[in-house]
């Protein structure tokens, strides 16, 4: 049962009604003017309350009434011997849940509560449900419409007034094609983007002068009728970072580029300055009929110049030796020719193609001669270990470091964003850890099938 506050200025009736609802097992709350029955309604939170319209006070039942649902949401039975019109519609504003005629009987007094009772509940239910489905549907991370069959907004949930820069107040009732102005959905009219139902990137301007993108679908719905419901997700920060990454890879590619041709220029100088005077020479001693010792010499001189270019452009000990023998090669040439004691470990490693083979060898290329050049080192290492599915390569050094911040930006150093290169032609994870004064650790992730 309930707790019932009796809000009557007449002890007999009063009383009367008390006796009537304890014997129904309610517990009964009596005040005898408006102005009690607001503070005590305030207090003690009752699940129903019957109000006289018309007490013998300075405060009505009905202004109480108003009071108590301005702050309160207790349902409202009232008690009138007055059945005018007037007083009657001015009662309805206040949303009450029934009227009680004095004078009453017990039964029907009861029956009313009991009715009210119920239907407090249930409303109380739906309220609570709604509440619940309103903070699940506004916990959703994308913005929802409910469009009616003219493409009329009917509900949105908060990301919506996010999106738009504009409240719900705002939203209600509007076409959404006057909300949102698809700037770029690939070639779709603005009319014809909301028949879609597959999943579809766009972009969107919004109220401020940056774009919103959104992945966006739609979805038929029938209720009482047809109804849209329109999807939208705020992708602006992955793509935001799709358009760095693509960024990126340009400059890598046009670092990579420049590299190249400055390979070509190495290239061309060696071919002008070794090999082409010694085949100069060549030429002219055998003008003058020199098949001596001396042109011996020189076409042995020849040959290792040309063997010098050909290494530099594709060592044959790649096509000839595991990947392990050809860096064992360069690691040793490293420590003959520099203070720097460079060490290589490899283990389990598997049999390599040429794709592979290459660019393991250029990276540490690359490495061993930014360590000679730069890092001031003592000691260096390299290390390769063959795993089921990748290769982990590893290399390293005591030297004085550097500040990677330097050498990722647009005039990123070449042999930095060699590497980089490098490891996205293998699919490889890599990873530098360096700072001024602590050595640099390069780690490689390199998979293989």
């Amino acid at each position: 049962m309930g707790k019932i506050l009796v809000a009557e200025d007449s002890l007999i009736v009063n009383q009367h009604i008390k006796h009537a609802l304890e014997s129904g097992n309610h517990h009964v709350l009596s005040v005898y003017s408006g102005k009690e029955a607001v503070e005590t309604a305030t207090q003690e939170t009752p699940d129903l309350i019957l109000m006289d319209i018309m007490m013998e006070t300075n405060s009505d039942g009905i202004d109480a009434a108003f009071e108590i649902k301005q702050s309160l949401d207790i349902p409202i039975i009232f008690l009138t011997a007055l059945t005018d019109e007037p007083t009657i519609q001015k009662a309805k504003f206040s949303l009450p849940y029934g009227y009680v005629v004095k004078p009453f009987n017990e039964a029907e007094l009861l029956s009313n509560i009991d009715v009210a009772l119920y239907k407090a509940q249930a409303e109380k239910k739906i309220k609570d449900n709604s509440e619940l489905f309103q903070t699940i549907i506004n916990s959703i991370d994308k913005a929802i419409f409910l469009l009616d069959a003219k493409d009329t907004i009917k509900y949105t949930n908060t990301i919506v007034e996010q999106i738009t820069a504009k409240s719900f107040d705002q939203l209600m009732n509007r076409n959404i094609n006057d909300v949102l102005n698809f700037v770029d959905s690939e070639g779709i009219n603005q009319a014809d983007i909301l028949g879609i139902e597959d999943t579809m990137e766009v972009k969107l301007e919004n109220a401020s002068s940056d774009h919103v993108y959104g992945d966006f679908y739609t979805h038929n719905v029938s209720l009482d009728e047809d109804y849209t419901l329109f999807f939208f997700k705020d992708i602006t920060e992955r793509v935001k970072m799709r358009e760095a990454d693509e960024d990126m890879k340009n400059r890598r590619l046009l670092s990579f580029i420049e590299g190249q041709e400055k390979e070509r220029e190495r290239i061309a100088r060696d071919l002008h300055d070794g090999v082409g005077q010694i085949a100069n020479m060549i030429k002219l001693s055998i003008k003058k009929g020199d098949t001596g010792e001396g042109l011996s010499d020189m076409v042995d001189q020849f040959l290792d110049e040309m063997r010098k270019v050909t290494d530099g452009l594709l060592p044959t000990l790649l096509s000839d030796f595991p990947i392990e023998v050809c860096l064992k090669k360069i690691v040793d040439q490293a420590t003959k020719s520099s203070d720097i004691q460079f060490e290589l470990r490899t283990e389990d490693l598997p049999e390599l193609d040429m794709k592979h083979k290459v660019n393991i060898y250029r990276i540490s290329q690359e490495n061993i001669s930014n360590i000679i050049k730069h890092s001031e080192a003592s000691t260096a290492s390299i290390q390769l270990y063959g795993f089921d599915d990748h290769i982990q390569m590893t290399i390293e050094d005591d030297g004085v470091g550097f500040d990677l911040g330097d050498y990722t930006d647009e005039t990123s150093h070449h042999g930095i964003q060699n590497m980089l290169f490098r490891a996205e032609v293998l699919n490889a994870e890599c990873n530098i850890d360096t700072s001024k004064g602590s050595g640099t650790f390069i780690s490689l992730k390199i998979p293989f099938k």
